[in-house]
């Protein structure tokens, strides 16, 4: 599983990764969540990690218990909008969980969330093999890695956000 081989560094791009997937085959598309998935990814690059979970606590989709802004939950289809919702929050949870304390298997579980969620809901989870090129550093968190870098994943799992 991802999660043996993925620092949390790239368990929360792949979850991004899976909010993308999700919204791409549901035709889901608003700038806000464009905005919260490239937050997500960022993390891969992000060289203080503090700063970049107070930038997420900033944004318009949060999913970090507060209600989705009612614009978003207006495009999102009825019958997805709790499956929505839940990988939302999920996919945020992967990268915040440890963020203040020790590091747990919470992660890899909401990671797990995210991708049952998919599969659920008949999309096909991201592939993951690209990403697992990515590890950088030791320990739970890994270290960042470079801008270009980043350009290099976003082009490759087509996360074309403007």
């Amino acid at each position: 599983m991802l999660d043996n081989k993925f620092n949390i560094r790239q368990m929360q791009a792949y979850a991004a990764l899976c909010l993308w997937q999700f919204c791409a085959c549901l035709g889901i598309r608003h700038s806000s969540i464009n905005e919260l998935v490239l937050h997500l990814l960022k993390m891969l690059s992000a060289q203080n990690l503090l700063d970049w979970e107070r930038r997420g606590s900033t944004l318009d989709i949060t999913g970090r218990g507060d209600p989705l802004p009612e614009y978003v939950s207006e495009i999102v289809p009825i019958t997805n909008l709790d499956s929505f919702n839940a990988l939302v929050e999920s996919c945020v949870e992967v990268g915040i969980v440890d963020m203040y304390g020790a590091s747990t298997d919470q992660p890899s579980k909401f990671l797990k969330n995210c991708i049952e969620i998919l599969r659920r809901a008949n999309v096909e989870p991201p592939y993951p093999e690209l990403l697992s090129k990515y590890g950088r550093g030791s320990g739970p968190w890994g270290d960042a890695i470079e801008e270009n870098e980043l350009r290099d994943i976003l082009a490759a799992y087509r996360v074309n956000i403007p």
